[in-house]
């Protein structure tokens, strides 16, 4: 990595390597595939407290979300102020990331519940999240691949906004986005009594999901202005990973409750989707800070252990596959959903998922993502007019926790 000059090094997002992030996405993988678990087996509404925590594994989600708004905005930001991620090769890259694998999984579901045309049409093109009553019950977990793509497409235009800002004073951008953050975090207030349909759908898309991601962006920002008062609070907190998983815990604890609504498929409204929300986002906030804006720590050191880091790699296709693989597992044994098996479901359903989501990341996401990094350093030498060296395209997609 380039060493940013003196000038503009205040400037400029810190696109150090970071390998704990890895083992976040582990850590989030694990969450989403525990809940689906315990919703399948009944565990979660049947085990007391143990069940409880396994139910609300789905903050996961939000912690994927966090993930996503502090890498991509930092290598967005980075762009605007000259590093070289332009716009087309993280379209490309986001894309070739994202794309591929999913139409790999949702064809192999497709194939083996034939969900029907529209189901299948509006679940590959990720506008499932916006259609009542389609739904397709083993790849569920779908609609958050559709949110994140939905921020995908916002982010650079709110990178374009942030740097009008930028120009009137460094930390302006910062403030904005505390500010929209909180915004956000009032709209489920506006969400009227909830019925499956509509109002399930609404609390999927982006504006509802938006504080998630915003705590991720938060943080990218606060690289930029340390000496902002909210940098150095934020500062300050990551240097307290122990207390900053205290409180993560306190907040996904009380997320069990009925303050934080029923844990299943029930669809939270009003106050208690405002709560829902802002524990999820406390919980995201809380995992993460330590690991960006803190010094190396057990916590960063537990989640860079190799395995974990693995686990986080090839999490993209755990997410995918666990599911489908959940689903399959009771088609073939003939045992009835609701009814217990935890452990055996997890003993035998975690395995295979691992290996499909090796198989994906191996044959179809590496090689989508270093073709589309090949062809965005193909086209950036074009427009250069000389023959800078590839080494984005030839380094490994595990390699990098830039993006």
């Amino acid at each position: 990595m380039a060493h940013p000059s003196p000038a503009t090094e205040s400037a400029t997002p810190r696109l150090d390597v970071l390998p704990a992030l890895d083992g976040l996405r582990a850590v989030a993988a694990g969450l989403v595939v525990l809940t689906h678990a315990a919703f399948l087996t009944g565990f979660g509404t049947s085990a007391g407290l143990p069940g409880h925590l396994l139910a609300r594994g789905d903050f996961g989600v939000a912690i994927f979300f966090a993930l996503s708004g502090f890498l991509l905005h930092r290598g967005l930001t980075a762009h605007a102020h000259g590093s070289g991620v332009d716009l087309l090769g993280y379209a490309a890259r986001r894309f070739a990331r994202i794309v591929p694998a999913y139409w790999v999984a949702l064809a192999a579901v497709v194939i083996a519940a034939d969900p029907g045309l529209r189901a299948w049409f509006l679940t590959g093109l990720g506008l499932h999240i916006y259609v009542p009553d389609v739904n397709i019950p083993s790849f569920g977990q779908s609609w958050s691949v559709a949110t994140e793509v939905s921020f995908y497409i916002a982010l650079p235009f709110v990178v374009l906004l942030l740097n009008r800002l930028r120009r009137r004073g460094a930390a302006r951008p910062l403030v904005a986005l505390v500010v929209l953050a909180l915004i956000t975090s009032l709209l489920p207030v506006f969400t009227g009594p909830a019925e499956f349909g509509v109002e399930l759908l609404v609390e999927r898309w982006l504006p509802w999901r938006a504080p998630h991601f915003l705590v991720g962006m938060i943080f990218a920002e606060a690289l930029l202005v340390p000496d902002h008062p909210i940098s150095r609070a934020l500062s300050r907190l990551a240097r307290d990973p122990v207390g900053c998983l205290a409180l993560a815990g306190a907040a996904y604890l009380a997320s069990t409750t009925p303050v934080a609504g029923s844990l299943t498929l029930e669809p939270a409204h009003g106050a208690t989707l405002l709560m829902r929300t802002g524990l999820s986002t406390v919980v995201a906030a809380c995992v993460l800070l330590p690991l960006t804006l803190g010094s190396p720590s057990w916590w960063s050191h537990v989640l860079s252990h190799p395995i974990v880091r693995w686990v986080g790699v090839v999490s993209f296709g755990l997410f995918l596959w666990h599911l489908p693989v959940f689903t399959a597992l009771y088609a073939v044994s003939g045992a009835q959903f609701f009814r217990g098996g935890l452990a055996p479901l997890l003993a035998i359903g975690v395995p295979i998922s691992l290996l499909l989501a090796f198989l994906s990341h191996q044959f179809v996401e590496l090689p989508s993502s270093r073709l589309a990094a090949r062809l965005t350093a193909h086209r950036r030498q074009r427009r250069e007019g000389h023959h800078s060296d590839d080494r984005e395209a030839k380094r490994p997609l595990e390699e990098r926790s830039t993006e």
